[in-house]
């Protein structure tokens, strides 16, 4: 089995340089493409763990978890732009580091022009320590844009860790909230929007993306 990356490796990040067209004057598209551009090295920072160190009900509660990639999304729909057809590839392409990963999917949804766009990434996974994960997704994220107030958020029915925070690029503030259980991990984020607007939504977009059958 080849090396997996560790909590902390080395050159996580987003790129420099991303080659994106200049946008037209005061469009959106750019800063949400580097925006999302960040989160794509958030989540594959995990899932070095080995499969035997895991035990039988670690087994059972990530067989009994489902990760769907929605059509929508609260709502939104999601974007099929050209623009952000690299990006979405990229999320996809990073969370196969995961132990055991599958399901894997990166999507955006919704309208830079209505100020109404939230990007979402997750995985079905192995995941030994659910909230040194989620951890270890903040502070790699912060590593590229500080995120503030971060806080535990609502798991709903689905248990696991979750936290939410602020953070900005371009002068534009971005929702951030992750989770991570025994076998899941994700993350969703909200431009336009600071922590405090989108705690009610965060559990009922994860119930979209997870589903978890009872044992």
């Amino acid at each position: 089995m080849p090396p997996q990356p560790q909590f902390g490796a080395p050159g996580f990040g987003p790129p420099p340089g991303f080659p994106v067209p200049p946008p037209p004057r005061k469009s959106r598209t750019l800063p949400i493409v580097l925006i999302s551009l960040g989160i794509v090295m958030v989540l594959c920072i995990g899932g070095g763990t080995a499969l035997y160190l895991f035990g039988k009900n670690a087994l059972d509660d990530a067989a009994a978890i489902t990760i769907t990639e929605p059509a929508t999304l609260g709502g939104r729909p999601k974007q099929e732009s050209k623009e952000f057809e690299a990006i979405t590839a990229d999320m996809e392409k990073s969370l196969s580091s995961y132990a055991g990963a599958e399901s894997s999917f990166g999507a955006i949804y919704g309208s830079p022009a209505d100020e109404n766009m939230v990007a979402a990434l997750a995985t079905k996974a192995l995941i030994a320590d659910p909230q040194k994960e989620l951890d270890a997704s903040f502070k790699t994220f912060g590593q590229s844009a500080k995120v503030e107030g971060l806080t535990n958020a609502d798991t709903g029915t689905l248990g696991g860790v979750a936290q939410c925070g602020t953070s900005s690029i371009e002068q534009i503030d971005v929702a951030i909230c992750g989770w991570a259980d025994k076998g899941s991990v994700g993350m969703v984020m909200w431009f336009f929007k600071s922590a405090p607007d989108v705690q009610a939504e965060f559990p009922k977009l994860r119930a979209e993306i997870e589903t978890k059958t009872s044992k």
